[in-house]
């Protein structure tokens, strides 16, 4: 079935709501324009109410629930989101080893030892060595009797001021 273009623009201006115009002689002649032309009419001539059905109310509330929930739940999803990724951000900076230093100014050079000083006699070395020692180092508590005795003067001194 072949449509013709004047029925096409009557079908359209009818729809736009547009004046037929040059098209008006066309469409008192053509069966199909003419029902495309009365169905506005038709249509407006009906009275009758549209009933939205039993339970309308119902049905929008749950509808606009599980609406307000999904956005809820999206809400939720997307803080979280964030919050990793500003975590995984922040560890990746705190974790990162800094930056290399420019080394343009260190000498590949062996240092010149200054001719002036003297060596390090056997008693400094081995003063050294002791002092290096760390497990012997760290069981060394001090005598709390040599301690005490140079400040005996002061506890006499202390004793006549008054704690807040």
């Amino acid at each position: 079935m072949s449509t013709n273009p004047i029925c096409d623009t009557v079908a359209e201006r009818v729809a736009l709501g547009e004046p037929l115009g040059e098209h008006e002689e066309h469409a008192g002649h053509c069966a199909r324009c003419k029902l495309v032309v009365e169905m506005p009419a038709k249509l407006g001539a009906t009275k009758h109410e549209i009933d939205p059905g039993l339970g309308f109310a119902a049905r929008m509330t749950v509808g606009a629930q599980q609406r307000v929930t999904q956005r809820r739940r999206r809400r939720v999803a997307a803080a979280l989101g964030t919050t990793v990724a500003a975590g995984l951000v922040a560890v990746f900076f705190v974790t990162r080893p800094p930056a290399a230093e420019p080394t343009n100014n260190v000498s590949t050079e062996m240092p010149v030892v200054d001719p002036t000083l003297e060596p390090a006699t056997d008693a400094e070395l081995k003063a050294l060595v002791d002092l290096a020692d760390v497990e012997r180092s760290a069981h060394l508590s001090a005598n709390w009797r040599q301690i005490k005795k140079p400040l005996s003067p002061y506890r006499k001194l202390l004793q006549g001021v008054v704690t807040p």
